[in-house]
């Protein structure tokens, strides 16, 4: 054996001992590779007994396309490890359980051997023997279970039928069907809804009607600005239509069937609101309306006398209780704080909450919390416990009218308190959306990464975001780039003056909203030294006339856009782009319809035009939220893309 193979076979046998140890791989900074390998769980499922909590589990393997989810089980309070539920296989997914406990209806997203798209599945949880549902029209994207387990509410697609030559004609997205399933014959029947598309359902508590939520198109404009919400019963008879156009937050019936809790948006348009309906009197009650917090999700007590409830504010995701005789005005009343992105629970009949939350230092994993105290049940990624990681703070300061403002700062792990460092400032989407504190680490969330390579990130929540109540995600209505773009410079203000950002290497970017005050940021600048935009707005008036949610998104902000031109003009980027005097990136996916890949064409002419330092790196294949639509090789190159570029102008 000659010297260069002795070397070679060294050199990859150090490779491998570097990437299996977790001790050697916390001695190098994070790079994107290892937050793009991160294990992702999420769905946490409780059986109604509380015995068995099912979840989904993505391990990243597919450098070209997503990688499929399996669903693993952790059983609460014993000393066995998780594992993959028995009878399912790799591509299933929502699990729901049966009310008794002893089936499990999932979604397969295909059948070994075929073409087929998703197809629902009936597991026997004792046996691990499945049932595949048989004549279905299209196919099912969700499905609800009947309180006594006998039925099964399901609603499908169907694709329009294929046009000659490949084309496609903007507006048809095919149709949607409300179907009944009897669980004991597997017949089942089409039930006619008041609309053409149904988005949600859910049973009345002794299964004599149900509650859709539902649209008269399609499209993602439907789905979450101008979908309406329904009792009907089971032969399709409108019973009753609720007031307002629907938010996410699910419609469900209190245990008597009298009052439904459900989301609404406010009269702006802008905010979402939850409340309850008296389905006798007609009367809507607002739940919580002094909380100053976003609620992302409700749930009855079993007494119908309260409602368990999800909510967001500032920065800290909670699990509180609202008693409901003090609906319209009470706080509700803290459960727990629960750290992360959360946007559902699942609870068993004991009352005891399962989620999928994360901490400063650990993403996402299943809890479960019994009266009030979490217990993290399992350990997906146990190499992230040997990284090294910075401090993560809250940080608070006011905006220059005196408003109370919040964020997170995220430091390297050597960082100096006495030694000003590079600073990052990370701008998050929406603009109604909201940094929140937890595990920061993923293809979009640049914080740890960064953080680990030496420079400091800071993540604002300046007005507009969620978390604040429906003034504050208001608060930036027709002044995209105005006081929102002051509020994050007023926290930067603030972490120099404690020392911690020097001025002299501060850059600033994000991703689509963040990405639009990146570019904004560019146009209006004095102290960044670079500025990145990922899947950014340029032009306003361009962007609401050609994303794929509609009229319902930028017009509530700035009013209709063929007849507020001038306002549209004065508050987009590409206005201000001759103003342009620092290094600018873009990063955007060509198959992006929320934000199209237009947006950054157009912002990239007109700075290559006037010769101003600028680079575009667009992704084929690749839609506007990359996360679970693309493969590893994306992901890493995003991520990689931003820490070269910072670290070449900071």
């Amino acid at each position: 054996m000659g010297r260069t193979a002795s070397v070679r076979i060294l050199s990859s046998a150090l490779i491998t001992l570097l990437v299996s140890s977790p001790a050697l791989a916390a001695s190098h900074p994070i790079t994107p590779q290892d937050i793009s390998a991160l294990r992702q769980v999420s769905d946490a499922q409780i059986a109604p007994d509380g015995h068995q909590i099912l979840y989904s589990r993505i391990t990243p393997s597919s450098h070209t396309a997503p990688t499929a989810p399996e669903l693993w089980a952790v059983t609460p309070g014993s000393h066995a490890e998780p594992k993959q539920l028995r009878g399912t296989l790799t591509g299933d997914h929502h699990p729901r359980w049966s009310p008794d406990g002893t089936t499990l209806a999932l979604l397969r997203t295909h059948a070994p051997g075929t073409a087929h798209g998703a197809r629902l599945v009936l597991l026997d949880i004792k046996s691990g023997k499945t049932r595949t549902i048989p004549g279905l029209t299209g196919t099912p994207v969700t499905f609800t279970w009947a309180p006594d387990g006998r039925s099964i509410a399901i609603i499908t697609h169907e694709a329009p039928p294929a046009l000659p030559h490949n084309a496609t004609e903007e507006g048809r997205s095919g149709s949607s069907h409300l179907i009944l399933l009897d669980v004991a014959s597997l017949k089942s029947r089409t039930v006619p809804t008041p609309d053409p598309f149904i988005f949600d359902v859910d049973w009345g508590p002794k299964g004599q009607c149900l509650i859709i939520r539902s649209g008269k198109e399609g499209g993602l404009e439907y789905y979450w600005y101008r979908s309406t919400q329904s009792v009907i019963k089971p032969d399709g008879t409108v019973l009753y239509t609720l007031p307002g156009h629907a938010t996410a937050v699910h419609a469900s019936f209190s245990p008597d069937g009298n009052t439904v809790v459900y989301g609404y948006f406010s009269e702006d348009g802008i905010d979402g609101l939850v409340g309850t309906v008296d389905l006798a009197t007609g009367k809507r009650e607002p739940i919580a309306s002094s909380w100053g917090g976003a609620i992302l999700r409700a749930a009855w007590d079993t007494d119908g006398h309260g409602l368990t409830v999800l909510g967001f504010k500032g920065v800290e995701t909670h699990l509180a209780h609202v008693a409901f005789d003090h609906a319209s005005t009470a706080e509700p009343t803290e459960i727990a704080t629960v750290m992360g992105e959360v946007f559902s629970f699942s609870r068993d009949k004991s009352g005891d909450i399962a989620l999928t939350a994360s901490t400063r230092t650990m993403p996402d994993e299943v809890w479960l919390y019994h009266k009030g105290h979490g217990q993290q049940l399992t350990h997906s990624n146990p190499g992230v416990d040997q990284w090294s990681l910075g401090e993560q703070r809250i940080i608070h300061w006011k905006a220059k009218d005196g408003l109370d403002l919040s964020g997170i700062l995220v430091l390297p792990p050597d960082a100096s308190p006495h030694q000003p460092m590079p600073l990052f400032v990370q701008i998050h989407g929406g603009p109604l959306e909201a940094w929140y504190d937890g595990w920061l680490g993923s293809w979009h969330n640049w914080a740890r990464m960064l953080a680990s390579h030496g420079i400091a990130v800071f993540m604002p929540n300046p007005r507009g975001s969620e978390g604040g109540g429906p003034a504050f995600s208001a608060a930036n209505r027709g002044d995209w780039g105005g006081k929102d773009y002051q509020d994050i410079l007023s926290g930067v203000d603030h972490l120099e003056k404690d020392g911690i950002a020097d001025p002299a290497r501060l850059a600033l970017g994000g991703w689509s909203y963040g990405g639009f005050m990146g570019m904004w940021a560019a146009g209006h600048n004095d102290r960044f030294k670079t500025l990145i935009a990922g899947a950014g707005i340029a032009d306003l008036m361009t962007m609401a006339m050609s994303t794929d949610v509609g009229l319902s998104f930028i017009p509530p902000y700035f009013g209709d856009p063929l007849t507020h031109q001038s306002d549209y003009s004065a508050h987009s980027p590409l206005s201000f782009v001759q103003n342009v005097t620092v290094p600018v990136l873009l990063l955007h996916g060509d198959a992006d319809t929320r934000v199209p890949t237009l947006q950054s064409r157009l912002f990239y002419a007109a700075l290559h035009e006037r010769g101003k330092t600028a680079r575009f790196i667009h992704y084929p294949g690749a839609p506007h939220w990359f996360g679970g639509s693309v493969g590893l090789d994306t992901e890493i190159d995003v991520q990689q893309q931003v820490l070269s570029w910072l670290q070449k102008y900071l």
